[in-house]
Formats: structure tokens, sequence, C-alpha cells
């Protein structure tokens, strides 16, 4: 019997690291900073929040606003080539640029091959020009922006069919996407001076890949979730969430599968210091995930709250930002008893230990979340009248 004892105790020892329970903590007030209609991805470079937006008109644009601290326009500014084109991702790399992937489409002129005839006019009716066809948006680019909102350089590639990006990444030596073409998953690489290197497809249309970081060593960390065997590993669940290790010659180097049984689960966001987040669906019950992992993939720490199932992650130094769309009380956060769904946001230190806790009913859920030393966590979320709002930390 002592055996065993001894035994129990240090299996739970060795287990109390891989899942952090939230302590005691009080919640606070999420600063409401400015509303942002038309925001659908937010950036941090320096001391400036941009905020990105597609719009509608003649040709779909791209929209930029850079905003101060609290919320005051400082500029905006409008990508607007004479073509349709929409970003449907955004980061920053180590030098401050903006980084933007998405798609657009090139110009086609109209067939000019029959002589021209001048037609009598008698009426002298003024004829409006004849506009340019515009073509399917068939090709995958990446804007290079600055942190004032100018275009520093456009670079894009032909694709059979218009690419849904997913996520984007970057650092000093170039830029990598993740997202689907044709229902099929894929990654695309660019470097700095806008060099596509070869896509790279995975699986099929069972499989989703949501985010992407870049490392230093020239490998990509991806993640997302799967419905089929991918690199050997089969699935076990109804949906099993996928963390892929992509080589520096872009092959496959390992697949490790989050499953659970008879579980839908996907990893939906990561950040550079490979913290995740996504969701757990079991029956009708739904959680977030947050765990953090290291290089190889072995977890040091994970978190599982109910929720809705829409989340972010983001860190900086030894603190973990999670936000979600929570939807009842949280074991441990006081104070905390939301009637309709609403935005809470935990902090998490090396450990996974919960050390704050921040929320809002005037939120419901997370967009983006985004840091810089200058300003600190500033986020994008949906509110509870169907608008989109900056928040940051009380």
């Amino acid at each position: 019997m002592k055996r065993l004892a001894i035994f129990l105790a240090l299996l739970l020892l060795g287990t109390s690291q891989a899942a952090a329970a939230p302590k005691s903590v009080a919640v606070k007030k999420l600063s409401l900073i400015a509303v942002n209609q038309g925001a659908e991805k937010l950036v941090i470079s320096g001391k400036t929040l941009v905020t990105v937006g597609n719009t509608d008109g003649i040709n779909s644009n791209i929209l930029l606003t850079g905003l101060d601290s609290n919320g005051v326009q400082l500029w905006q500014k409008t990508i607007d080539s004479g073509v349709d084109e929409v970003a449907l991702a955004a980061t920053t790399d180590p030098s401050g640029n903006i980084w933007l992937a998405g798609a657009s489409s090139a110009l086609v002129s109209s067939d000019t091959a029959t002589a021209p005839i001048q037609a009598e006019n008698p009426d002298g009716v003024l004829v409006e020009p004849v506009t340019k066809l515009r073509g399917d948006m068939n090709l995958l680019t990446l804007w290079k922006v600055s942190p004032v909102g100018d275009v520093i350089a456009t670079y894009s590639a032909s694709q059979s069919a218009p690419a849904l990006i997913n996520a984007i990444s970057a650092n000093a030596s170039g830029v990598s996407v993740v997202g689907s073409l044709q229902e099929k998953p894929f990654i695309q690489s660019v470097t700095a001076q806008g060099v596509f290197g070869k896509l790279i497809s995975i699986g099929t249309s069972k499989s989703s890949l949501n985010a992407i970081v870049r490392q230093s060593d020239g490998t990509l960390s991806v993640f997302g979730t799967s419905a089929e065997t991918l690199g050997g590993k089969k699935l076990a669940g109804i949906r099993d969430g996928i963390l892929i290790k992509i080589s520096k010659s872009g092959a496959v180097a390992s697949v490790v599968r989050s499953s659970a049984p008879k579980a839908d689960r996907s990893w939906i966001g990561a950040d550079s210091t490979l913290a995740l987040t996504g969701f757990v669906k079991t029956g009708k019950v739904i959680e977030s995930a947050f765990t953090k992992f290291t290089t190889a993939f072995a977890p040091t720490w994970t978190l599982r709250v109910p929720s809705l199932g829409t989340s972010a992650v983001i860190s900086s130094g030894t603190t973990t930002y999670g936000a979600f769309a929570s939807n009842s009380a949280i074991s441990g956060v006081i104070g905390w008893k939301p009637t309709s769904p609403s935005l809470l946001m935990l902090s998490f230190d090396n450990k996974g230990v919960v050390t704050g806790a921040f929320g809002s009913s005037e939120l419901t859920e997370p967009i983006a979340l985004a840091y810089s030393k200058e300003l600190g966590f500033i986020g994008l979320a949906k509110t509870a009248n169907q608008s989109i709002s900056l928040f940051k930390l009380p």
C-alpha cells in the first residue's frame, strides 16, 4: 500500500503541470476604446493601432485605419490598384512593416481586333468610355505596407482559383500563409524580396490549416484540424486538432494529433511562442482550449473552459492572454456570471496558472489580439449590438 501511495503521489505531481487550473481571481472590466464598424483585422506597429477592412464599390478595396491608444484616428489609407482586391490576414514583421495577405484580380482587356467604325451620333449623345473587364480574383497577393499605411511593395502569384487565406506569419526572412485552394489546404511561403516558393498541399477538404508560425531555423509550424489520416497518423475522434512541422525543404516532418473520443477538435489560433487556442466539441458541450507547446509539440500546460468556441491567444514574455466567448461562470473567476455570451480574457503565467481575468458584457466574442511594448495588449471584438469595437486591459 505504501508503494501504491507513493506511486499515486508521483503520478499526480507529474501531471499537475500539464493541466493548469484557475486560481481564484476577481474579474476586472475591459476598457472599450472605440467602435470601428468596418474592421476585420488588427495589428500594432509601434504606437499605432492599425485596423484592416475591405470595402465594396466599383472595385473591392482594402481600407487601413491608424489609431492612437485611445482610438483617435491618426490616418486612413485605401489600397486601390484599379482591380478587385481583398485582405484576409494581417501581421507585422520585426521592422514594424505590416503584411497583408489576400486575393486580387488582374485587369483583362476587351477584344479590340475589329477595326473601329465611327458611328453616327446626330443627337450628340456623350458615350461613356468602356471600362476594362475584371478578371476573377485568382492572384494570391501580399501587400507590404509601412507603419503609416503606404504600400511599399505588392507581390502576386497566379493560382487556378481564388485562394482563401486563413493566417499569416512574418519574420525577417519572409512571409508564410496557410489557407485553402479549391477546398484543399495549402501553405505558401514568400521571401522578403517577394520570391514565391513552391506551394505545398496537405490533405484534402477533410482537413483545414488555420494558423502558422515561421521559425528562425527555416521550419514552419502549422496548426488546424483534420478528419483524415495525415503523416501516417490516423483519425482518433470525429475530427482531431493537428500540429504539423514543415521542414526547410517543404516536406512534412512530423504530425501530432490532439484528439478525444467522439470529439470534434480544432486549433484555430497560435502565436510565435506556440501558445495555441482552439475548440473541443463533445456532444452538446463546447469548450475553448488554451495550450502552450514546446517546439517538439509537447504540451507544457493546458486549460479548457466552457465557451461558444470562438477564441484568440497572444503572448509576451512569460505572460499569455487568451480571450474567448464565454457563456457560463468559470471556476476560480470571481464575479463572472454572464447572462448572455460575453467576452472573457484570462492571463496565464509560464506554468499555465491563471493570474488575471478581464471581461465585458458589452463584447461577445474576440476577433483578434495584438501586442506592442509601447501599447501593451489590444483586442478587436464583436459587440452585443452587432458592431465592432477595440478594447484594452484596464
